[in-house]
Order: structure tokens, then sequence, then C-alpha cells
């Protein structure tokens, strides 16, 4: 791996979350793993054996990887030296790496099942073929 000299003058990040990381400088490997479960219901009643991740083959499939040549790169740095100036981040989330140097390998991982159990939140046949007709439908069958 190359080792090099990282410089970052001026860096704001607003938002760094869920497994997310940043780094300035060199690294040899980055783990990042990131399971999140939300299930957000119309009337708040819990069971208490809700948020196990084994219930759901999401969290269980394995991840595919690609069979990877490997290219031959020869790289010679006359000034081995990252130099950034400025860097501004809104925001880095679920399993993701702001990383200013270099690095060997990368692991990273997000997965997120979201439930809704809403009541009465079979959708009916407009909404399904795109119209809007039965809102105006409801509204005047109510006056």
């Amino acid at each position: 791996m190359l080792s090099r000299t990282s410089s970052v003058n001026y860096i704001e990040i607003n938002s760094l979350s869920a497994s997310s990381f940043c780094q300035i400088g060199d690294s040899t490997e980055i783990h990042l793993l990131n399971k999140a479960l939300a299930d957000r219901r119309q009337y708040p009643f819990f069971y208490g054996r809700e948020g196990n991740f084994d219930d759901y083959a999401i969290f269980n499939e394995p991840i595919p990887h690609g069979d990877y040549e490997p290219i031959p790169v020869q790289t010679w740095n006359e000034i081995p030296l990252i130099r950034v100036n400025r860097i501004d981040i809104k925001g880095c989330s679920f399993s993701s790496v702001i990383h200013v140097g270099s690095t060997c390998n990368v692991y990273a991982e997000a997965r997120i099942k979201h439930i809704r159990e809403l009541i009465n939140d079979e959708p009916s046949k407009e909404a399904e073929a795109g119209t809007s007709s039965s809102a105006s439908s409801q509204a005047s069958s109510s006056e």
C-alpha cells in the first residue's frame, strides 16, 4: 500500500451517524456494518418480541461478491502528499465512509427493513391505477 501524507485544510460535516466515520490518513482495512429494523405502527402496540433480525430474510441472505481480476498498476508519486483545501458534507450515514488517504480493502454493508402496519392500509383500485377519483368521490359522498 502507498504511504502518503494526507492534509485537509478545512472540513465541515453536519451529520455523521449509523456505522459511518470520517478518516483522514491511511488505513489497511475498513469494516462498516449497519443493521436496522424500523417498525412503524398506527396504533403503538408492541408484543415485546419485535426486533429479531433472524426473523427477516434480508438480514440472512449472503452478500454477492463478484469475481475480480487484479489489474497491474505501477504508480510513482514524486510528492507523496494528498492535499485537500475544503470539504463540506451535509451528511453521511448507513455504513458510509469519508476517507482522505489510501486503503487496501473496504467492506461496507447496510441492511434496512422498513415495516409499516397501518389500520386499513389496503390500496384502493383507483390508487393502484394511478387515478385520484376516489378522493373526489369520497369528498362528494360525505357532503
